[in-house]
């Protein structure tokens, strides 16, 4: 891979050492000029013009697509949505929760899978477990856990593909197995997934996979998708709904809801310049390959967690198993608040990273487009923030 190609086309690059991916990527000039294209010509043509309705249209058709052909789903399996959150809500919202149904998530996840957890807790009695995790536990010691915490009551496994809060990659095809196992779902945050990882829904045979376009896809803010596996959309009902969820109304109270259908999850306008940047977006990413950017992206952070463990007072909270690593590498410096070490990288050498609250620590998103150099300055900033008094 031509690292220095890629970073010509990323104008961040040039001004910071941004390597906080996993909360919003830096976007390449392709996105855009995408979504500046799109703009100038609906302006031109007017918003609801007919040239410009059709390819409003075809555009989202081509956005469908390309996602789906991206994590090897099909269209019929992909909702478009506005991020990674909107997509957890559609799943969380839509089934039919009974009292005393199960759902099993981790200590170490975001708030957008915890907070939709425990309202379902809260609105239909159904049971939260939270399964503690060691960001340094092995593949077979994670599983242990979540097969001692199912019952035959739970519904539902909800958990991070990648976990924000440390990159401890979760063994997603093993979990799938055994939610099938028991008779419940998968349900997937893919925040940190797309666009990190290869995906392949076939193979890692989750039930729903919701992902963003901004973070490691390197799309414009305000773009996600989610996937469902073909055979359960007509299981979950909508909860927001337009006209997309009917099949047919009149003026006289007649109504028949379309069930099979996974348009049915999408409300109303969007944005079609957005959807253009995200389909720049995939084709950048197409150009040098899931596989070759997840094996960039781990490499890199192996080697900045191994210039970081060199450094008296730091200690990498990550995982350093190969097959629960991922591009995320969290560590901590001494008795040092995370978000002075995070601020004192800004200022010294303008790196854009961020702490993270539990297990507290600094967060590096290694991405495809960083660098070794980069990694190496980091070190050099931390080590001098940790000989500081």
């Amino acid at each position: 891979m031509d690292v220095a190609a890629v970073r010509r086309q990323i104008p961040a690059t040039q001004n910071t050492i941004y390597v906080n991916t996993g909360w919003s990527g830096p976007s390449p000039r392709v996105v855009m000029d995408r979504v500046r294209e799109w703009m100038e010509y609906e302006n031109h043509q007017g918003p609801t013009s007919p040239p410009v309705n059709a390819r409003h249209s075809a555009v989202l058709q081509e956005t469908r697509g390309a996602i789906a052909k991206l994590i090897n789903a099909t269209p019929e399996e992909i909702s478009l949505t506005q991020n990674t959150t909107e997509g957890l809500n559609v799943v969380t919202n839509g089934i039919d929760w009974r009292q005393g149904d199960e759902i099993i998530t981790c200590n170490l996840e975001h708030a957008s899978v915890l907070v939709p957890a425990y309202f379902q807790q809260q609105r239909h009695g159904v049971q939260v477990k939270v399964v503690e995790l060691d960001p340094k536990g092995s593949k077979e010691a994670i599983l242990e856990r979540f097969s001692d915490a199912m019952t035959p009551r739970t519904r539902m496994i909800f958990v991070s593909h990648l976990q924000f809060s440390c990159g401890l990659r979760l063994p997603a095809k093993e979990l799938a197995e055994l939610a099938h196992g028991r008779g419940a779902w998968l349900l997937l945050d893919g925040a940190q997934g797309a666009g990190h990882v290869a995906l392949d829904m076939r193979e890692i045979d989750c039930d729903f996979y919701s992902m963003p376009g901004q973070k490691w896809l390197l799309g414009p803010d305000g773009v996600g998708a989610l996937y469902v596996r073909r055979e359960l959309v007509p299981v979950l009902q909508p909860w927001k709904v337009s006209m997309r969820a009917a099949q047919g109304i009149d003026r006289t109270g007649g109504f028949e809801p379309r069930t099979d259908y996974i348009g049915k999850f999408e409300v109303s306008t969007t944005s079609t310049a957005l959807w253009a940047g995200l389909l720049g977006a995939i084709g950048f990413h197409n150009e040098y390959g899931s596989q070759a950017i997840e094996e960039r992206a781990i490499s890199l952070g192996a080697y900045a967690a191994g210039r970081l463990a060199e450094i008296p007072g730091v200690v990498v909270t990550s995982p350093t198993d190969p097959e629960t690593r991922s591009g995320l590498v969290t560590f901590t410096v001494g008795g040092k608040e995370p978000k002075a070490v995070v601020e004192y990288l800004w200022q010294q050498a303008a790196v854009v990273a961020r702490s993270v609250a539990f297990p507290p620590g600094v967060r590096l998103s290694s991405a495809f487009f960083n660098t070794e150099e980069e990694m190496d300055r980091i070190a050099a900033v931390v080590a001098g923030f940790a000989d500081l008094p």
